[in-house]
Protein backbone atom coordinates (compact mmCIF):
# COMPACT_ATOMS: atom_id res chain seq x y z
CA UNK A 1 0.00 0.00 0.00
CA UNK A 2 2.83 2.40 0.86
CA UNK A 3 4.46 1.80 -2.54
CA UNK A 4 1.22 2.53 -4.34
CA UNK A 5 0.75 5.76 -2.39
CA UNK A 6 4.35 6.86 -2.94
CA UNK A 7 4.10 6.06 -6.65
CA UNK A 8 0.91 8.10 -6.95
CA UNK A 9 2.43 11.06 -5.08
CA UNK A 10 5.52 10.96 -7.32
CA UNK A 11 3.34 10.79 -10.43
CA UNK A 12 1.30 13.79 -9.33
CA UNK A 13 4.31 15.88 -8.35
CA UNK A 14 6.34 15.10 -11.46
CA UNK A 15 3.57 15.18 -14.05
CA UNK A 16 4.05 17.95 -16.65
CA UNK A 17 0.31 17.78 -17.34
CA UNK A 18 -0.26 19.42 -13.96
CA UNK A 19 2.08 22.36 -14.54
CA UNK A 20 0.55 25.66 -13.54
CA UNK A 21 1.04 28.60 -15.93
CA UNK A 22 3.16 31.38 -14.40
CA UNK A 23 4.60 34.72 -15.41
CA UNK A 24 8.07 33.51 -14.38
CA UNK A 25 7.87 30.62 -16.83
CA UNK A 26 6.39 33.00 -19.38
CA UNK A 27 9.35 35.35 -19.05
CA UNK A 28 11.77 32.51 -19.78
CA UNK A 29 9.75 31.31 -22.77
CA UNK A 30 9.31 34.88 -24.05
CA UNK A 31 13.04 35.56 -23.79
CA UNK A 32 13.88 32.37 -25.70
CA UNK A 33 11.21 32.64 -28.40
CA UNK A 34 9.94 36.21 -28.77
CA UNK A 35 12.32 38.86 -27.48
CA UNK A 36 14.61 38.67 -30.52
CA UNK A 37 11.90 40.28 -32.67
CA UNK A 38 9.48 41.90 -30.23
CA UNK A 39 12.07 43.36 -27.85
CA UNK A 40 13.03 42.53 -24.28
CA UNK A 41 9.95 44.30 -22.91
CA UNK A 42 7.55 43.44 -25.76
CA UNK A 43 7.51 47.07 -26.92
CA UNK A 44 8.55 46.13 -30.44
CA UNK A 45 11.70 45.84 -32.46
CA UNK A 46 11.84 43.98 -35.75
CA UNK A 47 8.34 42.76 -34.85
CA UNK A 48 5.53 44.91 -33.46
CA UNK A 49 4.71 45.71 -29.86
CA UNK A 50 2.77 42.97 -28.09
CA UNK A 51 0.87 45.37 -25.83
CA UNK A 52 -2.50 44.41 -27.33
CA UNK A 53 -1.72 40.66 -27.11
CA UNK A 54 -1.93 40.92 -23.33
CA UNK A 55 -5.63 41.81 -23.67
CA UNK A 56 -6.60 38.91 -25.93
CA UNK A 57 -8.39 35.85 -24.61
CA UNK A 58 -6.34 32.69 -24.13
CA UNK A 59 -7.96 31.23 -27.26
CA UNK A 60 -7.07 34.31 -29.33
CA UNK A 61 -3.49 34.24 -28.06
CA UNK A 62 -3.19 30.54 -28.93
CA UNK A 63 -4.60 31.16 -32.42
CA UNK A 64 -2.03 33.91 -33.01
CA UNK A 65 0.84 31.64 -31.97
CA UNK A 66 -0.32 28.49 -33.73
CA UNK A 67 -2.07 29.85 -36.84
CA UNK A 68 -0.79 33.39 -37.22
CA UNK A 69 -4.22 35.02 -36.90
CA UNK A 70 -4.92 37.80 -34.42
CA UNK A 71 -8.37 39.20 -33.68
CA UNK A 72 -7.71 41.94 -36.26
CA UNK A 73 -5.41 40.48 -38.93
CA UNK A 74 -3.40 37.59 -40.30
CA UNK A 75 0.26 37.82 -39.39
CA UNK A 76 2.98 37.81 -42.03
CA UNK A 77 4.87 34.63 -42.83
CA UNK A 78 7.89 36.07 -40.99
CA UNK A 79 6.13 35.38 -37.68
CA UNK A 80 6.86 31.75 -36.78
CA UNK A 81 4.00 29.42 -35.91
CA UNK A 82 4.25 27.28 -32.78
CA UNK A 83 1.67 24.47 -33.12
CA UNK A 84 3.74 22.09 -30.98
CA UNK A 85 4.76 24.60 -28.34
CA UNK A 86 7.62 26.96 -27.71
CA UNK A 87 11.33 26.14 -27.71
CA UNK A 88 12.32 25.21 -24.17
CA UNK A 89 8.69 24.75 -23.19
CA UNK A 90 7.60 21.85 -21.03
CA UNK A 91 4.13 20.59 -20.33
CA UNK A 92 1.03 21.32 -22.32
CA UNK A 93 1.17 23.82 -25.16
CA UNK A 94 -1.80 25.77 -23.74
CA UNK A 95 0.05 26.20 -20.43
CA UNK A 96 3.14 27.49 -22.23
CA UNK A 97 1.09 30.07 -24.10
CA UNK A 98 -0.81 31.08 -20.95
CA UNK A 99 2.51 31.58 -19.16
CA UNK A 100 3.78 33.92 -21.90
CA UNK A 101 0.53 35.86 -21.84
CA UNK A 102 0.72 36.17 -18.04
CA UNK A 103 4.21 37.61 -18.46
CA UNK A 104 3.00 40.10 -21.08
CA UNK A 105 0.21 41.22 -18.72
CA UNK A 106 2.80 42.00 -16.02
CA UNK A 107 4.85 44.29 -18.25
CA UNK A 108 4.41 48.02 -17.91
CA UNK A 109 2.77 49.67 -20.96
Amino acid sequence: MKRLLLGWVALVLLSPALAVPSAATGKTLYTQNCAGCHGANAKGGVGPSLKSAATWTAAQFKTALTQGKTPKKTLSAVMPRFPKGLAGGKGKVDEQFQSVQLYLKKLKP
